[in-house]
């Protein structure tokens, strides 16, 4: 890989005050490809003010280069563009027909995936995945392989003397008559120091789910099951999760379409005998529409109506804590937004 290169590249893109599509380097050896894209938006919750801020804009830089006509390597590296220019991911790696591996600092396999979900701003309250791992992870190594036939995904996290969170999680996909169906667990254990009365031990979260796809002509319909399990071997705690989503997509052009979604989720925290200190649930129903004016530019606007209250935790390695979450009573959500690419 030519270095020089990319030490010129990313600052020239990341820090310039207009924004063009840029290809870096291109040969029969390799490329290298920057990207990014800037969003924007706007919302307004019952009660509150109108708010306009950043919508996690970001810019990175993929490179790729041939060993051989059975082996490639290749890296990734991508930086926030929001109030704190902060680094997302950086990963190295190698593909070729058997697949593709990758080290570094990546979203892990359940978080990527994630499920059934259109929405652009209020979705994804049913797939309670990552609460322990956080869904991304400094120290992984993440394995994809897909063919004809099905898709796998793995990842594995190290937990460094307990540094992070050690994860491990497994996915796949097949197609049934016509159905996507996919399926996963993801496992991750938090060591912790004692704190506040607490002696030390272990966190586990064992998370699973089961989604369905399908696309009828314009019209794109999935459901999701999502379940984890929170337990502490230092304390009586067990925090169970429930999800359950269906999302909707119907094309009305090439360049518009529409979309919208239900989503139900419920929680119990219970003491050592199973009995229920806490239990509640929530709904999100959300609607939207997009339209997409080139490859480069589009603009979309959602609302939503959410109720009842979702599981919060809280977990900071040596300080935990299970509370209530998000609560909405019969409340309205409203957004527009908009995506610059390059």
């Amino acid at each position: 890989m030519n270095k020089k290169i990319l030490a010129v590249a990313i600052p020239a893109v990341l820090l310039a005050s207009n924004v063009s599509a840029y290809e870096v380097f291109s040969s029969d050896e390799g490329s290298v490809e920057v990207y990014g894209q800037l969003r924007a938006k706007l919302t307004k919750d019952e009660g509150k003010d109108i708010k306009l801020d950043d919508g996690s804009s970001r810019a990175g830089v993929n490179a790729t280069y041939t060993v051989n006509e059975y082996f490639d390597v290749l890296g990734a590296i991508e930086y926030s563009l929001a109030d704190e220019f902060k680094n997302r991911y950086s990963y190295i790696g190698a593909s070729g027909d058997w697949g593709k591996v990758t080290l570094g600092k990546q979203y892990l396999t359940a978080d990527d995936l994630w499920g059934v979900d259109n929405s652009y701003f209020y979705g994804g309250s049913h797939i309670v995945e990552g609460t322990i791992s956080g869904g991304k992870h400094d120290s992984s190594v993440r394995y994809v392989f897909e063919n004809d036939a099905f898709y796998v995904d793995a990842s594995y996290a190290f937990a460094e003397d307990d540094a992070n969170p050690e994860v491990f999680e497994l996915f796949g996909r097949v197609n049934v008559a016509g159905f996507d169906v996919t399926a996963g667990v993801s496992q991750a254990t938090q060591g912790h120091a004692a704190f506040d009365g607490v002696p030390a031990g272990e966190l586990e979260d064992f998370f699973h789910t089961l989604w369905v796809e399908r696309t009828f002509g314009d019209l794109s319909v999935g459901v999701q099951y999502a379940s984890s399990k929170i337990e502490s071997d230092a304390v009586n705690m067990e925090l169970d999760r429930t999800g359950y989503g269906l999302a909707l997509s119907y094309g009305l052009s090439e360049k518009s379409s529409v979309y919208g979604g239900y989503e139900f989720s419920e929680y119990d925290v219970k003491d050592a005998a199973s009995s229920v200190l806490e239990s509640n649930d929530a709904t999100l129903v959300y609607l939207g529409a997009v339209h997409k004016f080139n490859s480069f530019f589009r603009v979309y606007g959602e609302a939503a109506y959410a109720d009842g209250t979702t599981a919060g935790f809280t977990n900071n390695k040596n300080d935990w804590t299970v509370a209530a979450g998000a609560t909405a009573d019969s409340e309205m959500k409203y957004a527009i937004g908009a995506r610059v690419y390059w």
